[in-house]
């Protein structure tokens, strides 16, 4: 909790100076994209330290629709692989809440593991989040 709340007071010291929190620094990890109609949107970055060594971010896409509790989240993208450009293009502002538990997110990240990610076969978003994710829901349809 304490820690937290010194995270909050960081981001918030930071944003009054006029700076943005680097996506690179930033601990939580947490950061707002756009809404897409009622739902408010946010990703979470998982291993922020292999992501500053790679340039590789492996984030969980996850919303909520505007009036609902705060603990009803929806898993918008378990997992997508994407470039410090990309999630840089795609980001709003830095978040200090809205962590969830990462089993849904190992999961997939697995999956994207086993597509073969080590000799560059899995898919990496290198455009914007919302392309990427535009290009995955008509993959789905197809």
């Amino acid at each position: 909790m304490i820690a937290n709340q010194l995270v909050t007071l960081v981001v918030l010291a930071l944003m009054a100076a006029g700076q943005k929190p680097d996506l690179l620094t930033h601990r939580p990890g947490l950061w707002s994209l756009p809404p897409r109609g009622d739902m408010v949107r946010w990703v979470e970055i998982h291993d922020l330290d292999q992501a500053r060594k790679s340039g590789l971010f492996h984030i969980e896409v996850l919303g909520r629709r505007r009036g609902d509790p705060a603990w009803k989240i929806e898993h918008l993208l378990p997992h997508m692989a994407i470039t410090t450009m990309a999630l840089r293009r795609s980001i709003v502002e830095p978040l200090t809440a809205g962590s969830v538990y990462p089993e849904t997110f190992d999961d997939a990240y697995r999956r994207w593991q086993k597509t073969g990610a080590s000799a560059g076969g899995a898919p990496i978003c290198e455009t914007t989040l919302d392309e990427c994710l535009r290009a995955l829901e008509g993959q789905r349809r197809e």
